[in-house]
């Protein structure tokens, strides 16, 4: 919980682009891609206004690998690391994402050791803290999390304690000091 400069605040409600600008400066450097839309639903922010401006010169900032997707879903076969699931449509995976453990905004690397391939559904509660890996890369669900119907039992219940996917041979495992910083910082532990 925070505030804000009481002058800095009164300058964002003067003028809708700096709101915008910080805005997606602060999700981009703050948060994985896959919360944006819920904390802008959230605290109740319309982003369609301008687009965001070159606030950092280009050769500071820190920019995405456009390979890192493509490495994560190859290595682990285009299955989700968590559940084994790998839908594709005209040849396309849908559904999978490749997941940072250590988030990119928090200096993850771009690299298969910081990578896993997820579905959709399981991507989202493991950058929300409902699923974790331990060092013995098996699935750790929060004791946080409830769900009482067969849904929850499938999609989250079933996944205690079940070994992680793994990438191909040859290929690295998660680094340990990522699942570290996952488990310290996002995890909602302690496990079930």
């Amino acid at each position: 919980m925070g505030h804000l400069d009481d002058a800095f605040a009164a300058a964002l409600l003067k003028s809708p682009e700096l709101l915008v600008r910080c805005a997606r400066l602060l999700l981009d450097t703050e948060f994985p891609e896959s919360l944006h839309e819920a904390i802008v639903r959230d605290v109740g922010l319309d982003l369609e206004g301008p687009e965001l401006a070159e606030v950092v010169p280009l050769k500071e900032r820190r920019r995405r690998s456009p390979a890192f997707r493509a490495e994560v879903l190859v290595a682990y076969e285009y299955r989700c690391a968590m559940c084994g699931y790998e839908g594709r449509i005209a040849g396309e995976a849908v559904g999978l994402d490749a997941a940072h453990v250590r988030w990119w905004a928090f200096d993850g690397p771009d690299e298969v050791a910081n990578g896993l391939a997820l579905c959709s559904m399981h991507h989202l509660l493991f950058d929300r803290g409902v699923l974790g890996v331990t060092d013995e890369r098996t699935v750790a669900v929060s004791r946080q999390f409830v769900g009482h119907d067969p849904s929850s039992s499938n999609v989250v219940l079933s996944l205690v304690g079940r070994d992680l996917g793994r990438p191909q041979s040859g290929l690295p495992l998660i680094d340990r000091t990522h699942l570290s910083w996952h488990r310290s910082q996002v995890f909602r532990g302690p496990s079930r």
